[in-house]
């Protein structure tokens, strides 16, 4: 009997994948590298076998499966399940739906990685019950997501919710280049830039090593201990990321006054509250007016399982078990 559903969470650094039945309950988990920098071929295999991993974990069979949702970074197409292009994973116009599709024999549902992330928080997890929500992925980039009366808005180039590329800063814009954006002020990447030039001033910080651009890499649970801590390096670029992500939660609360903003991803997750609270802080200073109403912001709760559990909810809300679409 056809009965689950496959959701697959594709990110930069590693690939999720998960069997959810038709509740909405993940049965299983799997996890592997994403082999970013080696070409299609053997994304598309890191993929199935992934995929195929939490089939076996769930002891699940191809034939179970009803359909596959798969959130990955864009610009992409959802409506040909073709992946375009994308910054952190060397593939250009990836035929995704159609590889898993033939490998699997189900329908495939594409969207981008954080659409399916905050649309499992609507439908699951901090976001539920509430019919219209922005959220904001604050890790390596910056992802957004606009959810209106309860649909993922999608625009007419099908890649509407790119919050990280706003510009807020046009003394810093560049004509094609990210500068200036939400992203490269308040995203991971950002922050190292400005931990770099801090320290280039003469400023001591225990990242000092996790920033020099040699093999070590800034995690952020590394962020966080260093923020907890009080290194003043890394206290000044936390709160100059979430002043810019005040900053543009405020321009969208002016623009569309949605019920929830919806604050995820790795820097959020690992400090927690406390971002939380500074990008409140700054939201509510640079509003236009809250006499009405307030601007809410909340905490993503479903963490890594966000995006995995949103993919297999796209996907059963395309191809329910009932058959109507």
């Amino acid at each position: 009997m056809r009965d689950r559903y496959l959701g697959i969470d594709l990110g930069g650094s590693k690939i999720l994948a998960g069997v959810v039945n038709a509740r909405g309950k993940i049965l299983s988990r799997a996890k592997s590298a994403t082999p970013f920098a080696e070409g299609p071929r053997a994304l598309a295999r890191a993929l199935i076998e992934t995929a195929s991993g939490a089939l076996r974990e769930a002891r699940t069979s191809k034939e179970q499966i009803v359909a596959l949702g798969i959130g990955s970074p864009g610009p992409l197409d959802p409506r040909s399940g073709v992946v375009l292009r994308t910054p952190n994973i060397a593939v250009r116009k990836f035929h995704v739906g159609t590889i898993l599709s033939k490998e699997f024999g189900v329908p495939v549902v594409l969207d981008n990685d954080v659409h399916m992330a905050v649309l499992g928080e609507h439908l699951a997890g901090e976001a539920r019950g509430h019919r219209n929500v922005v959220g904001l992925w604050i890790g390596t980039g910056v992802g957004g997501c606009v959810i209106w009366n309860g649909e993922v808005v999608h625009g007419v180039n099908q890649n509407a919710g790119e919050i990280g590329h706003m510009i807020l800063d046009g003394r810093k814009s560049a004509k094609g280049g990210g500068r200036g954006t939400l992203e490269s002020e308040a995203s991971k990447t950002g922050i190292v830039r400005l931990l770099r030039k801090r320290i280039a001033r003469g400023e001591k910080t225990r990242l000092a090593k996790r920033v020099s651009g040699k093999k070590e890499r800034l995690h952020s649970s590394d962020l966080a201990k260093a923020f907890e801590g009080e290194d003043h390096p890394a206290v000044h670029a936390i709160r100059h990321s979430a002043r810019y992500v005040g900053i543009a939660i405020a321009n969208l609360f002016d623009a569309l006054a949605p019920e929830l903003f919806l604050l995820g991803g790795g820097v959020v997750e690992s400090i927690g509250r406390p971002y939380v609270s500074l990008v409140l802080a700054s939201a509510r200073e640079h509003a236009f007016t809250r006499e009405l109403a307030d601007i809410r912001i909340a905490l993503s709760s479903l963490g890594d399982d966000a995006g995995l559990l949103g993919a297999a909810l796209a996907a059963r809300k395309a191809y329910p078990l009932d058959g109507r679409r």
